[in-house]
């Protein structure tokens, strides 16, 4: 992160909250000219400190109300060919919407996000399930949120 000045910083922190602020409140907010923030923007693009612009559903309005947290555990024997096949399984689980490969008690951390309990009980059943070697399952449902955030903290 050396290469980035402290304007290129606030417009980052600015960006991540809310890309479609006007230019013109950019320049107000920044005090910067339209021009040095449109090449600043681009810049940042190529460089791949943006990676892409997003909207942020309600997940409550397209009907995706139930959020679990699921610990897996892979067999003991596994080779990094199962961790491999198991991550690209999961990644193309639509309902997994985060996925993480984590060191400690379990092997991965899902967050996955369904319409309601009866489609998680499917979704383990059908789904999660059928990959192969899997050992150990764990679900915590999620009952109310207290921080969800996509800004990084730079």
């Amino acid at each position: 992160m050396e290469a980035l000045d402290a304007q290129e910083v606030a417009l980052l922190k600015i960006l991540q909250r809310n890309s479609k602020y006007d230019i013109n409140e950019l320049t107000e907010k920044l005090n910067m000219s339209r021009t040095s923030i449109y090449d600043r923007i681009k810049r940042l693009e190529n460089e791949g400190y943006i990676r892409g612009y997003v909207a942020l559903l309600d997940a409550k309005k397209v009907g995706l109300s139930f959020t679990v947290i699921v610990n897996v555990s892979l067999n003991l024997q596994q080779g990094i060919e199962y961790v491999e096949a198991f991550s690209r399984e999961v990644s193309a689980l639509p309902e997994v919407v985060e996925a993480y490969i984590t060191s400690g008690i379990v092997d991965y951390v899902l967050k996955v996000m369904v319409k309601d309990p009866e489609a998680f009980h499917d979704f383990i059943a059908r789904k999660l399930s059928a990959i192969p070697n899997i050992s150990k399952i764990q679900s915590s449902f999620v009952m109310n949120y207290i921080k969800q955030s996509t800004a990084l903290p730079i």
